[in-house]
């Protein structure tokens, strides 16, 4: 049953999300905010667009991004040609599922795409690493504990390699391999005492390369003091 309001104009819309079980995919170009999920003004679970004093459906009213492909189970991927307007920008994707006239807001967040001129997908490595502290070990040993925030988009690393940038003598990269974990460590050994060195931290997979920190830190040949007295403390 519907109970309409004859104060109110009704436009009917078709009806894009009939049937069974299928996908439409939207794209957005810079943002993921790009990509509007439902035209503020359509109440939810309608199939109407209503309209009046009441509801104010100017030029400030979000619209709902229009999909670029669909498909019908039991097809289970998109096709789609990139419009060469869309070359070398960043690309966002979203896929959402629907059946029998309801859509989902989405089956996962936006995935982005940089490309290239030519429409070429970039490969890069979009996730960020920082150290989180560096401590001193014995015979000018250095130790490294770093951290790295992966996401879906671009490449995921291969391994982790920590270089030197700035101080005297030669001092070999040392990696570790990426294992999906969040942490890890490094040691880099035989460093001249008492002197300071600048080192950077880079995500790396082949060819593909990014930046992901830099400290700067200072050896020491005697490492960290040996305890000395340990004292009992009330909680």
């Amino acid at each position: 049953m519907r109970i309409y309001d004859p104060s109110m104009n009704y436009v009917y819309h078709h009806r894009p999300f009939a049937g069974g079980l299928g996908a439409a995919l939207y794209v957005g170009i810079g943002s993921a905010t790009a990509i509007q999920y439902r035209r503020s003004k359509i109440l939810n679970g309608c199939d109407f667009l209503c309209w009046g004093s009441e509801i104010d459906f100017g030029a400030a009213s979000v619209q709902k991004t229009t999909y670029v492909e669909t498909i019908k189970s039991p097809t289970a991927q998109f096709s789609y040609t990139i419009p060469a307007a869309y070359y070398g920008q960043e690309i966002y994707f979203q896929v959402r599922t629907h059946e029998g006239d309801i859509e989902n807001e989405s089956i996962y967040r936006p995935q982005a795409l940089q490309t290239d001129g030519s429409g070429n997908g970039v490969n890069e490595i979009r996730g960020s690493g920082r150290f989180l502290r560096v401590e001193k070990r014995d015979g000018g040993t250095l130790r490294f504990r770093f951290v790295y925030d992966s996401v879906r988009d671009g490449l995921q690393p291969s391994q982790f390699v920590i270089t030197k940038t700035a101080g005297p003598g030669s001092v070999d990269p040392v990696a570790v391999t990426h294992t999906g974990k969040r942490s890890y460590e490094l040691d880099v050994p035989s460093l001249t005492d008492a002197t300071a060195y600048t080192f950077q931290l880079t995500a790396e997979n082949g060819s593909t390369t990014a930046v992901l920190d830099t400290t700067t830190a200072t050896a020491d040949s005697a490492g960290p003091p040996a305890v000395s007295s340990l004292t009992a403390e009330g909680c």
